[in-house]
């Protein structure tokens, strides 16, 4: 037996209907496909009875497709971090503040800051004339994780130290590009995210050290 091939059904009628949790009819759409074989349409999903898994059903070829639909929370407060303005050193100890605020604008105190830390390896630049083949970047790595609490003020402080990959060659001057993420929970258990970076390279702390020198 032969499979048929499949076919665009162009200019085709067809009926989509959307069912709840329950699988009762919400509504339906009658649509006739373009010359590509696709149709537009949208539903409005009721805001009454239950949540959950919900299903569209189309007439052309018995096909369906589930979603879910779950409760929409509007967010009472937001997560931000500081610019991170001071130039840090590979091994360096590195403080990064951020903090958490209402919408209505008080401070959100006593909440639980769970973060961690991801490391990044890129090399900026190599002189062509060394004839080396480009290094690859080193895979992303998680150097640290823990909790903090924001103070009385929603404000949170997170240190890590600048880890480098000590297995990269640091004649080829890689830069490190540190992401801080971090979950703060409130004690109503709304949970919001932010996540901020710094970057630290040989290149720089070069350039650092040669400015010293030139001011001593």
């Amino acid at each position: 037996m032969l499979n048929k091939k499949p076919t665009i059904l162009a200019n085709e009628k067809v009926v989509i209907t959307f069912y709840d949790v329950n699988y009762q009819e919400v509504s339906n759409l009658h649509l006739t496909t373009n010359e590509y074989g696709t149709v537009q349409g949208s539903f409005v999903a009721p805001n009454n009875g239950l949540l959950g898994q919900m299903q569209l059903k189309s007439s052309a070829g018995n096909s369906s497709k589930f979603f879910s639909v779950e409760e929409y929370k509007r967010p009472t407060f937001e997560v931000k971090f500081e610019p991170i303005k001071e130039a840090y050193r590979l091994e360096d100890l590195v403080k990064v503040n951020g903090s958490a605020q209402a919408l209505a604008g008080n401070n959100i105190d006593g909440a639980k800051v769970q973060y961690r830390v991801v490391r990044e390896m890129r090399y900026p630049w190599l002189p062509w004339w060394r004839g080396y083949r480009f290094p690859s970047a080193g895979a992303s790595m998680e150097i640290t994780n823990g909790t903090t609490t924001t103070d009385a003020n929603g404000q949170f402080l997170i240190e890590f130290k600048a880890i480098p990959d000590y297995s990269a060659d640091a004649e080829n001057k890689p830069e490190y590009y540190y992401t801080v993420y971090a979950d703060v929970t409130d004690i109503a258990g709304e949970t919001r995210s932010s996540q901020t970076s710094v970057t630290v390279g040989y290149i720089a702390l070069m350039y650092k050290l040669i400015c010293q020198k030139k001011h001593h």
